[in-house]
């Protein structure tokens, strides 16, 4: 289950979807007859429901806050690092253990490298 959700967080979502529709076309161009070409476009036809359905959620102010709120304890926890412990020198923040290392790098990957993605229409 964790690792279906990194997973993802990592990768998932509409880049996810828009990876898979450009296979899906290329196999639709590549297709040698029609029944390959009505599976490739049977294919694509699903993609873009999946892909408007994830689309639409992020419409709900519901669905709009997980991410924030997932990702806002790791952002107030390296702007303490960042502006306390760093740039005034008035303390020192213990180390992430590494399965929350991780877990960061993977909220910040999706937040970053998945977002322009979900912005384009």
């Amino acid at each position: 289950m964790f690792g279906a959700i990194l997973s993802w967080l990592t990768g998932g979502g509409i880049a996810a979807i828009g990876r898979e529709l450009n296979r899906a076309y290329e196999a639709r161009l590549r297709a040698q007859n029609d029944s390959e070409r009505i599976e490739a476009d049977k294919l694509i036809t699903q993609l873009q429901a999946r892909q408007a359905v994830l689309a639409a959620e992020q419409g709900s102010w519901m669905t709009r806050w997980i991410r924030p709120a997932f990702a806002a304890p790791f952002v107030i926890y390296d702007a303490k690092i960042v502006v306390w412990d760093k740039v005034l020198g008035w303390g020192t923040t213990d180390a992430l253990s590494p399965e929350f290392w991780q877990l960061q790098m993977i909220v910040f990957g999706a937040y970053f490298l998945t977002r322009p993605f979900e912005r384009r229409r």
